[in-house]
């Protein structure tokens, strides 16, 4: 596992293009990569009004210190990772040293109401980047002529992160799903980001073969938690409404038990992935990332714990809304009810350790959200939570 200082030598001054870089784990990613000074270019959806993607944006210009403060981004296009036209003509004008992939329907539930946008975003949106990654450093490409002169060559390297639901689940207890297990989502949203995986396994070995110019992986993460998500139908975001909008909180299965990370654990290991495999070909792979079996939790004691957290870090006399009652109020379509994956291999690969433990990541998530509720200056929250994790 590298140091945030060695981390600082792969990515300082390098163009690293973040797809989906407006949503929550973007956010925190530019926030991450513009702390290693690196040139990030964005492609996604124009962030929402009160979005965390604007709010850290408005914090950014006003930030204390002159190294940090100023625009996350080197440069952006707010576009549909469906148009293949446009997501080219960016990669080809950024030609990146890194590309990480995260653009996405994200949501189980919006999955099933709209399967048909959800497998356009996931797949076809995977294969327009692919595209556009393969016209811009195949055989007319740069690196791929500089190569030919002899030249050294400096490989790009891409990420594509993908989801721990990517396996065929048949909610076997205690079962942790390893990387070589069957690929097979069984609702609309799981199940494209299967066919995302085999999108990069078939572009790796179709176009991507020549490891001087491309080293490629996929990562499957878990559950991530932090503040400042504000997604529809996530655990986390759902308290904090309960909170702030002073209404009951509701939970759809309140015994599902899942895998619960902090934000920046997933994030890290990112930017380890990309920049060991651009290093070193032996580091590409299919990799679960995800915490050890102490951190995976029904959603109903994890509720129960952002509460507690919120109580004990932010204080009962603004926790209003948090002794509300928790129970399943309505019938939801299916969704496994035991999730858990073995992170041996990130682990071995990496020597990979968990940094924050529950209460760590509730007492992070907490403050970020609290300040968010305060309106205080949200970018500084962040670096302060990363500055607390790498510390």
């Amino acid at each position: 596992m590298l140091k945030f200082s060695e981390l600082k030598k792969y990515y300082n001054g390098k163009k690293v293009l973040v797809t989906g870089h407006t949503g929550f784990k973007g956010s925190y990613m530019c926030v991450l990569l513009k702390y290693l000074g690196a040139k990030v270019y964005g492609y996604s959806l124009k962030p929402e009004k009160g979005s965390l993607y604007e709010l850290i944006q408005k914090g950014a210009k006003k930030y204390r210190s002159a190294e940090l403060r100023g625009p996350l981004v080197a440069g952006e296009t707010f576009a549909d990772i469906r148009d293949a036209k446009k997501l080219t003509a960016f990669v080809k004008k950024v030609k990146p040293d890194y590309i990480l992939h995260m653009a996405a329907q994200p949501l189980v539930l919006k999955g099933y109401e709209e399967p048909r946008y959800t497998y356009e975003v996931n797949v076809i949106g995977t294969v327009n980047l692919m595209e556009a990654i393969r016209q811009t450093f195949s055989r007319h490409g740069i690196l791929s002529k500089i190569h030919r002169r002899g030249e050294v060559c400096d490989p790009v390297s891409i990420l594509n992160v993908t989801t721990d639901k990517v396996y065929e689940n048949n909610d076997l207890s205690n079962y942790a799903f390893k990387e070589h297990d069957k690929l097979c989502g069984r609702d609309p949203y799981a199940n494209s980001k299967s066919c995302s995986e085999l999108v990069t396994y078939a572009y790796d070995k179709s176009f991507f073969s020549n490891k001087d110019i491309f080293r490629i992986s996929t990562a499957r993460a878990g559950n991530v938690i932090g503040g400042g998500d504000l997604n529809e139908n996530r655990i986390i975001p759902d308290c904090y409404r309960s909170i702030k909008n002073k209404k009951e909180m509701v939970i759809r299965n309140p015994k599902s038990i899942r895998p619960y990370q902090f934000v920046l654990e997933p994030l890290i290991l990112y930017l380890n992935i990309m920049a060991m495999q651009k290093k070193n070909k032996k580091y590409e792979g299919n990799y679960n990332i995800g915490p050890d079996k102490k951190a995976c939790l029904t959603t109903e004691v994890l509720t129960k714990k952002f509460f507690d957290a919120w109580i004990h870090n932010v204080g009962a006399n603004v926790a209003v809304g948090a002794n509300v009652a928790v129970g399943a109020k309505f019938t939801s379509p299916h969704e496994s009810k035991f999730l858990r994956l073995d992170n041996s291999l990130i682990k071995k690969t990496f020597n990979y350790k968990e940094i924050f433990d529950m209460d760590s990541t509730m007492r992070c998530t907490t403050k970020v959200y609290s300040d968010m509720l305060h309106k205080k200056n949200i970018y500084q929250s962040i670096i302060e939570v990363i500055k607390d994790y790498i510390s």
